[in-house]
């Protein structure tokens, strides 16, 4: 191989840990750490810089290590009935506006019209909320489905639908229905079971 080409491998290898130091989410950040530290070990090793290829081994087994902490830990999560009086309900969409509007850009910050309500805990941290209103019969129309940016591995939403399919059903819904505007919160919704429309339009059936 060129020493150019070695030039290269390190220079993607900088850009790849660079990148992984911006992701707010623990998970992202590992597994990009964990692609960087490789290149990098493999770029000491190309070299014979032996320093550089022992040392982002070593970063590899590390991430290696709390990646299978995380993926073999069991979280406990929890769903919580909150109304549009309480404070930590204002409290919570106040400190992550900029974070819901990231995901919801359309999303109306007067919560007086929302009929459930619910805060998702994971492990007693509060990391979610999600607010819905009855749109028709048999629609249940989301209003925000939120999770701060540490926390989005689909854990969370799995279990808040899993959650309370029994009560949506009980309250004679069967059609749940949200809008997507970016693609971050289309990939989610397509992940928790929503099927695509027309005008950034996303429908489950329960």
């Amino acid at each position: 191989m060129s020493e150019n080409l070695f030039e290269w491998i390190g220079y993607a290898a900088s850009l790849i840990v660079a990148i992984s130091l911006v992701m707010s989410s623990i998970v992202k950040f590992r597994w990009i750490n964990l692609l960087g530290s490789a290149l990098f070990a493999a770029y000491g090793f190309l070299i014979q810089a032996w320093p550089v290829c022992f040392f982002n081994s070593a970063i590899v087994f590390i991430n290696v290590y709390f990646l299978y902490k995380i993926y073999s830990r069991k979280d406990e999560f929890k769903i919580i009935k909150t109304s549009e009086n309480e404070s930590l309900l204002h409290e919570f969409v106040n400190f992550n506006k900029k974070e819901i509007e990231k995901i919801s850009p359309d999303f109306d910050f007067n919560l007086s019209d929302k009929e459930y309500n619910y805060f998702i805990t994971r492990n007693m941290a509060l990391v979610g909320l999600f607010l819905a209103h009855k749109e028709s019969s048999g629609i249940l129309c989301i209003d925000l489905d939120f999770v701060t940016p540490q926390y989005r591995d689909f854990k969370n939403g799995t279990f808040l639908y899993n959650s309370l399919q029994s009560c949506f059903e009980k309250s004679g819904i069967d059609t749940i229905k949200a809008i997507a505007k970016t693609n971050t919160h289309a990939n989610y919704l397509k992940e928790m079971g929503f099927k695509s429309e027309d005008n950034h339009q996303f429908t489950k059936h329960i």
